[in-house]
């Protein structure tokens, strides 16, 4: 069964994440507003090349952290990957509390799930009004 003690700590991490996500938004934001026009010179099939940051983020965004672009924007803006890497954390965490609390992963939810979950609300729910009325 469900307790409040889960929903409230779910509720937490939920908020967290949120709070998180609204942080590393604003700081790429900046970050692309700021610095997008800045140019970086790296070397690619034995060839010195020039890209502009704006290229080097749409390279991160199509290829992940592991790009050599991520490794030149991580220099320049350790700060929206520090943000990003804090999500991340946050994220695993969310996922192993539903897992361990909660008997699923809430990332890859059945229709199972749901219903499992619906159930656990409810019983609680009418434990809480029970106790309400005694």
């Amino acid at each position: 069964m469900i307790s409040r003690n889960e929903i409230e700590k779910l509720k937490s991490l939920l908020k967290e994440i949120q709070e998180q996500k609204v942080i590393t938004s604003e700081l790429l934001r900046t970050a692309q507003d700021r610095f997008n026009h800045v140019s970086h010179k790296l070397t690619r099939d034995g060839k010195e090349i020039e890209l502009t940051e704006k290229v080097l983020w749409q390279e991160v965004f199509l290829l992940g952290s592991g790009c050599q672009a991520a490794g030149i924007l991580r220099q320049a803006h350790p700060e929206v990957f520090e943000a990003y890497d804090k999500q991340e954390k946050l994220a695993v965490e969310l996922k192993k509390f539903t897992i361990s609390e909660l008997g699923m992963d809430y990332s890859a939810m059945t229709l199972a799930d749901y219903v499992n979950l619906t159930e656990g609300i409810f019983a609680l729910l009418m434990e809480e009004y029970k106790a309400k009325e005694a």
